[in-house]
C-alpha cells in the first residue's frame, strides 16, 4: 500500500481544528518570523551576534536565544534592534 504525501492543508485540516490549537500555531509562527528577521538584519549588516549583544547592552548568549525563538523580545528590545540597524519597528495587524 502506498502512503499519501502529506500537505500543508492536511496538516491544517488536522491539527488546527479548534481556535485554541490555530492561536497557538500562530503565535508560533509569528515567534519564529521575528527570530529569523532579527538574524537576517544582523547578516546582512555583517555584525556578529556579539556585536549586536553589545550595542544592545546585553549578552552574546540572549541575541543567540532570541534567533533561536527561545526567547520573545519585548517591545522595547524591538526597538532597540531596529535603531541598531537604521530601521524603524513597525507592527501591522492582519
Amino acid at each position: 500500500m502506498k502512503k499519501k504525501d502529506y500537505t500543508h492543508e492536511d496538516f491544517e485540516k488536522e491539527f488546527l481544528k479548534t481556535p485554541a490549537m490555530r492561536r497557538a500555531y500562530e503565535r508560533g509562527v509569528a515567534g519564529l518570523l521575528i527570530a529569523h528577521k532579527i538574524a537576517d538584519l544582523r547578516e546582512r549588516h555583517h555584525m556578529t551576534q556579539a556585536e549586536l549583544a553589545r550595542r544592545l547592552h546585553t549578552r552574546q548568549q540572549v541575541v543567540s536565544r532570541m534567533e533561536q525563538d527561545k526567547y520573545r523580545p519585548s517591545l522595547s528590545t524591538l526597538e532597540k534592534i531596529a535603531r541598531v540597524f537604521g530601521k524603524r519597528l513597525e507592527i501591522n495587524f492582519v
